[in-house]
């Protein structure tokens, strides 16, 4: 009887530790299962599966450590030279410094192991050896269209985040700022020149064109509507600019980022000539900040900054 008895709970024990090695084995198949979780997006070089919510991120795009931040998500490793300083923390040793945004060093890149490398436009030529390493995808700023870009780039980052709701908040308060400027400025009918100044020498940026949003997307009527769409510009002399005499012109200098004993944009824009158009008259020759317009990309606090320095101009 005994001997049955022991039989029987022997057997009892054995397919109960079954059924807890059975579930422990479920339990470690989730978690495992949760850990490689994906998401398909779609992005500038076309879809791609990449892990959800990653710890491991390289990014080569202002634009996109930019929105990342708004989120409290960081990477691990980016080109800190030109870094905008509404991004300075990233300055911090605990991020390592990939160089420069079109100079990065792709070894290090490999060493780091990263679970996602993004990047923008300026590196769009290593794409193939960076999706070598991990799951790539391209981002930035695709042409002009800056804000079509930033709604495409949040949708990305939210979808890999699981943040999306927030991120569409922020799409849509944006979006709302620059109607209510384009509608103020639109009413008044101003007209404009988008200029940069690099080494001396300035050029003129039309609708459609790499600073175009002030035109397309802020309601200035271009003051010149041939200038030629181009991510370059078109070279102008002073007498040009005296010869379209805009309400408003807007200076970017682009020394101020490229380094060097370059002159001032002011000493080069204003002068005897450009005093007589009506932009210097009246107060409206703006200087735009260069780390959000040429260096920020398609980010939200760049955005921010840029609808900020429209309204003070209107």
């Amino acid at each position: 009887m005994n001997k049955k008895i022991g039989i029987i709970v022997g057997v009892i024990v054995v397919a109960m530790l079954g059924v807890f090695g059975y579930s422990k084995l479920s339990e470690d198949k989730d978690v495992n299962e949760e850990k490689k979780e994906t998401v398909t997006v779609i992005h500038r070089k076309g879809e791609t599966k990449v892990p959800k919510n990653p710890e491991k991120v390289v990014v080569l795009d202002f634009g996109t450590l930019d929105i990342m931040t708004s989120i409290n998500k960081e990477p691990i490793a980016l080109p800190k030279s030109g870094l905008p300083s509404y991004l300075e923390k990233y300055k911090e040793n605990k991020y390592e410094d990939l160089g420069t945004l079109k100079e990065f060093d792709m070894e290090k890149i490999n060493e780091l192991k990263p679970d996602l490398i993004i990047i923008e436009g300026r590196q769009e030529k290593f794409y193939d050896e960076l999706t070598k390493i991990a799951p790539t995808i391209m981002l930035g700023t695709e042409g002009a269209d800056h804000f079509g870009s930033l709604d495409r780039n949040i949708k990305v980052i939210g979808a890999i985040y699981g943040e999306e709701d927030k991120l569409n908040g922020k799409i849509d308060e944006l979006n709302k700022r620059m109607e209510e400027v384009s509608k103020k400025v639109s009413k008044e009918k101003k007209t404009a020149l988008v200029t940069m100044v690099n080494e001396g020498n300035m050029s003129v940026f039309g609708s459609g064109s790499r600073f175009g949003i002030i035109y397309d997307k802020f309601g200035f009527t271009p003051a010149d509507s041939k200038i030629e769409a181009s991510n370059h510009g078109q070279n102008i002399s002073n007498e040009y600019i005296v010869s379209k005499n805009p309400d408003y012109l807007f200076v970017i200098d682009k020394g101020i980022i490229a380094g060097g004993n370059q002159k001032p944009a002011k000493d080069v824009v204003e002068n005897e000539l450009t005093k007589n158009i009506k932009a210097y008259k009246d107060g409206h020759i703006k200087y735009l900040n260069t780390q959000v317009w040429y260096l920020g990309g398609s980010g939200i606090m760049a955005t921010e900054a840029m609808i900020e320095e429209m309204e003070s101009t209107i």
